[in-house]
């Protein structure tokens, strides 16, 4: 009798420790840690900065058809604008003004055949971008305007005018502290047509500009 209650005894001590390891060992397994995501910095608020690059002027005139001629120009400036953050979403706007140098011509045996500048540039633009860290990349559009002039034959016939089109592109920008950023950006910009008067007849030209500029900006 003895004997068959010790093996009772035994056998419930042996049940026991069994029902208990499952949550030992549950209690011992490790607990997975949720994913990291790191927080973007503060982008809101107005900031002011400078720009330099370069931009690559095209234009075309229906009177010399199949010809387009492009000149690569330098271009600097200044950019003020806002920005407001919501979590890794920034939202902005930003208007800059630019002046490019160098001609932008269509020649042959030293003769001028015909001329489209952009002599300055402006533009007013709404910003998305999403910010990871200090790094926010972005993209832009609005509108742009610009000091165009254009000529044919040696400057006898031409036209300069401001003129109004629209403009598209994206930047990455950098927070290098709490009150200076750095930035690359792109922008392909469309002033539309112009006509100059030949005679009686006029000629119709198209100016455009792809522009790449790195900007330094101080956030206040």
């Amino acid at each position: 009798m003895g004997t068959k209650k010790g093996f009772l005894i035994a056998t419930s001590a042996g049940f026991a420790a069994a029902a208990a390891m499952p949550g030992a060992q549950a209690a011992d397994m490790p607990i997975k840690a949720p994913r990291y995501v790191e927080p973007a910095s503060n982008w809101s608020g107005w900031y002011i900065g400078a720009h330099a690059g370069a931009a690559w002027q095209q234009a075309s005139t229906d009177i010399l058809t199949g010809y387009t001629f492009s000149k690569t120009a330098f271009i600097g400036g200044g950019q003020l604008g806002y920005n407001w953050q919501h979590g890794n979403f920034v939202f902005g706007l930003e208007g800059d003004i630019s002046g490019l140098s160098g001609k932008n011509t269509l020649s042959k045996f030293g003769y001028e055949l015909a001329r489209g500048d952009i002599r300055w540039l402006s533009t007013v633009r709404s910003r998305f971008g999403l910010a990871v860290g200090d790094t926010m990349a972005y993209m832009t559009a609005g509108v742009a305007f610009g000091g165009v002039k254009n000529s044919l034959f040696e400057g006898q016939y031409s036209s300069s005018k401001t003129k109004v089109g629209w403009t598209v592109g994206g930047g990455v920008e950098h927070m290098l502290n709490r009150n200076w950023t750095i930035g690359l950006e792109g922008l392909f910009v469309d002033l539309g047509r112009s006509n100059v008067s030949v005679g009686s007849k006029s000629s119709t030209f198209s100016n455009q500009a792809v522009i790449g500029r790195v900007k330094l900006n101080y956030k206040f």
